[in-house]
């Protein structure tokens, strides 16, 4: 056996007593800290977990730039309306069992310029000039 497990014996077999129970309640309480030092070293640990000012609006900046970079991407990646979908509108509007020759009259109705009035003629003149 070790010699600790022998010290732990002979406590074991003895009931000791304090002759002087007060003293050592004295020296107790002496080697405690300050309650003002204890508090000081809070406070010393509570500032240090503060983050700093600067650090505060740095994160509120980068905040405001990854929001506005997301909203950027998807306007950005929305899709587009035009017009040239409609362009090729005659090559999947076919009923299932359409002829040749129904595909080639669509075809041509689509590609036929559209009648312009004298209006229109007038107007498209005035705008050149």
């Amino acid at each position: 056996m070790t010699q600790i497990d022998d010290i732990l014996d002979r406590l074991q077999g003895q009931m000791p007593t304090l002759d002087n129970p007060e003293e050592m309640v004295d020296t107790i309480m002496a080697s405690l800290p300050d309650v003002k030092t204890v508090d000081i070293q809070a406070h010393a640990l509570d500032a240090q977990k503060k983050p700093s000012a600067m650090l505060i609006a740095l994160r509120t900046i980068t905040s405001a730039a990854a929001i506005l970079l997301i909203g950027l991407f998807f306007y950005v990646n929305q899709p587009m309306k035009t017009e040239a979908q409609n362009a090729y509108a005659y090559t999947t509007d076919f009923p299932r069992r359409s002829t040749l020759e129904n595909m080639y009259t669509r075809y041509t109705q689509a590609n036929q310029p559209k009648p312009i009035s004298y209006t229109q003629i007038k107007r498209m003149l005035y705008a050149k000039n």
